[in-house]
């Protein structure tokens, strides 16, 4: 439980940053205005992780990323291909989930519906914020003793 205590603040910032993100069409209609506020808000929830996450403990020798970097040096060009799968895969589903999130608080809000933005963008925050602390919590070396 004391890791899930040292992970709590990561997880709630990086909650209420999603819920800010998705609640902004409903506070600011402008969508040049909206765009310079989510450069903000990824801004302090970047800030916000970097200053607020718990390190894991670092053993020596080779970890992960070194282990990353020795495969990328062996193939570079199967590494690139994968990397382009990959960040363009990643793009699509981003734009297209951002787009239907966004299409999905209009037709609230075209319904007359309070907080059509607002409402959703809770439980994305809580989704988020969970997600941010399982993810911290797999980061964590295992306290059981061998």
């Amino acid at each position: 439980m004391p890791a899930i205590a040292a992970n709590l603040p990561v997880a709630i910032s990086t909650g209420l940053a999603a819920t800010a993100w998705y609640a902004l069409p409903d506070a600011v209609r402008s969508r040049g205005a909206r765009g310079v506020l989510k450069v903000g808000i990824l801004c302090a929830a970047g800030a916000a992780w970097a200053l607020l996450r718990v390190k894991p403990v670092q053993e020596p020798g080779p970890d992960g990323f070194d282990q990353t970097l020795a495969a990328i040096r062996e193939n570079p060009g199967k590494a690139a291909a994968i990397a382009a799968v990959v960040v363009t895969a990643g793009t699509a589903v981003s734009v297209i989930g951002e787009k239907a999130t966004f299409a999905f608080g209009e037709r609230r809000r075209a319904r007359g519906v309070r907080f059509a933005h607002t409402v959703p963008a809770l439980v994305l925050g809580a989704l988020t914020a969970v997600a941010a602390l399982a993810e911290e919590q797999r980061d964590q070396p295992s306290s059981v003793a061998g």
